[in-house]
């Protein structure tokens, strides 16, 4: 099992610096060494009838830029960690190219706002530059049939699973979550499958932020990324499948709900949604097989 632990203590790491990562170093994100998940804050508790003052954690959330050749691409907002692997997972998910092989900058300006360089050919035309939300992912088309346009379909063969594998996987997923057990307002994602297990754990503040970041961390390991399952502790919407699709993920698993357009864009490009994942029910969405009689 693979987790990510940032050092609790962030007295001694200052506002502001410029840092070189090389993602085929295996170096642990500098910037995730000098903060933990979340800040405390002052707040009034209310329990059981009282009021008092306590102190809470609250997630981290940061304006995350990343810049490609000096030009910015994106605005996300997200938990400034894993940074690195966000940097290349969320530009491979969204068609902008394979930079895993890229020395990347970071440079922090302030608690509430990092920026993030690196240098590559994209394969994507770029449009003006766009806040992304962590509540949802991007979504620059001017109408949703436009939206599938260009993704790729899943033509792999999708990897066998066990329903009782697939269920362990996402509770073990859940008690590794160090980021929510500390402030209780993290998504995660990962990736797993029958050999290997749990891989490429991420957290983020907002789901498609954990997708990136778990996306990148398989690119940079040179994890064959077709024979693994997309694990998320939320719901899945279209944004997701997108992404999944982009990177050659053919099958995710969700806690929560599938939304109607991913499941029919899950259905359009060849992956499978298994939803509301429980112990011993589910709801599954997409190609069983490729056999289209059987792919509700």
């Amino acid at each position: 099992m693979l987790l990510h632990h940032p050092v609790q203590n962030s007295s001694h790491c200052s506002s502001n610096f410029l840092i070189s990562i090389d993602p085929k170093s295996n170096q642990l994100d500098t910037l995730s060494m000098c903060m933990s998940y979340g800040k405390h804050v002052g707040v009034n508790r209310v329990s059981n009838g009282s009021t008092f003052i306590d102190k809470d954690v609250l997630a981290f959330e940061s304006l995350l830029q990343i810049h490609v050749n000096d030009e910015r691409i994106t605005s996300l907002l997200g938990t400034p960690l894993q940074l690195e692997q966000l940097y290349v997972g969320h530009l491979f998910s969204e068609g902008y190219g394979d930079f895993r092989e890229t020395k990347i900058t970071l440079s922090r300006e302030n608690e509430l706002s990092y920026k993030i360089y690196g240098h590559g050919e994209l394969t994507k035309e770029t449009n003006l530059p766009t806040l992304v939300t962590t509540s949802c992912g991007a979504c620059d088309g001017e109408n949703l049939l436009e939206l599938n346009k260009g993704i790729q379909h899943f033509i792999q063969p999708h990897p066998e699973y066990n329903h009782n594998e697939l269920f362990a996987a996402l509770q073990d997923m859940k008690s590794s979550q160090l980021g929510f057990q500390q402030t209780g307002g993290m998504h995660a994602a990962a990736l797993w499958n029958h050999e290997e297990g749990l891989q490429c754990l991420s957290e983020d503040i907002g789901r498609h932020n954990a997708v990136d970041k778990s996306i990148g961390h398989a690119l940079i390991s040179r994890i064959d990324i077709s024979k693994q399952f997309l694990l998320l502790s939320g719901r899945c919407g279209w944004d997701i499948v997108a992404k999944a699709a982009r990177s050659g993920i053919g099958s995710i698993v969700s806690i929560g709900a599938c939304s109607s357009l991913a499941a029919d864009t899950a259905r359009e490009l060849g992956l499978r949604i298994f939803s509301f994942m429980k112990q011993d029910s589910c709801v599954i969405i997409g190609g069983l097989t490729h056999f289209l009689n059987e792919n509700p």
